[in-house]
């Protein structure tokens, strides 16, 4: 849902999607908002359906929500919508993407802890798991988005450019700012130490984005 309205053209006004058109040049803006309003809703409606502990589900469903609204998805939305009104400071990147890009990722990792029955210090860890590398994917975009090929990532490059938006590359280069993701990654890997479990598959999940060329 979020990526098809972060494509329509009262956002980021992007035509290309994964290397398809995007949901609103196939089908219009109103079936592309339809469309988007139907998968959000869908979302908490999976939530709601789990066969476990009520409370559970409940905790899961409040992560959500909190995640991906006015405090975390929505409000880093409205902050990306601002950033050309002469704001370009690295504490406002930073907290764009906390919500914009981070609340999600966060939302996914903690409410898996949550249905697991993870203790507080496993949450927390979680959420640190989920702030790294969510940062790092984010810093790695606008890197590729500055020197990426197209065609490889399957969207239009040069976009925060083309619409005068600051990004890490515009505020630190391109040096600094793969510096940042591999920081942001180290972090993301030492919150892996508070779970006994297997995280081999989270370890390389970390790497391959701190890297990734798609």
């Amino acid at each position: 849902y979020s990526l098809i309205h972060d494509d329509m053209p009262c956002m980021d006004n992007d035509d290309m999607r994964r290397g398809k058109p995007a949901n609103h040049k196939v089908y219009g803006e109103d079936m592309a908002l339809l469309a988007g309003d139907g998968l959000l809703t869908k979302a908490f409606e999976t939530v709601l359906s789990a066969e476990m502990d009520p409370l559970r589900v409940i905790q899961g469903a409040q992560i959500l929500a909190e995640c991906a609204g006015a405090e975390g998805m929505v409000g880093g939305q409205c902050i990306d919508l601002r950033t050309g009104d002469g704001d370009h400071s690295l504490q406002t990147l930073q907290m764009m993407d906390m919500g914009k890009t981070v609340a999600l990722i966060s939302a996914a990792c903690r409410m898996g802890c949550t249905a697991a029955g993870a203790v507080q210090e496993q949450l927390q860890a979680a959420e640190k798991y989920a702030s790294g590398i969510g940062m790092a994917f984010q810093i790695r975009d606008d890197v590729l988005d500055v020197l990426g090929d197209a065609e490889k990532l399957g969207k239009n490059t040069g976009a925060d450019c083309k619409q005068e938006k600051v990004n890490y590359v515009t505020l630190l280069g391109p040096q600094r700012a793969q510096i940042l993701v591999e920081s942001y990654t180290a972090e993301a890997l030492e919150a892996l130490q508070n779970f006994s479990g297997d995280t081999a598959f989270l370890k390389e999940l970390a790497r391959t984005l701190a890297g990734r060329e798609t």
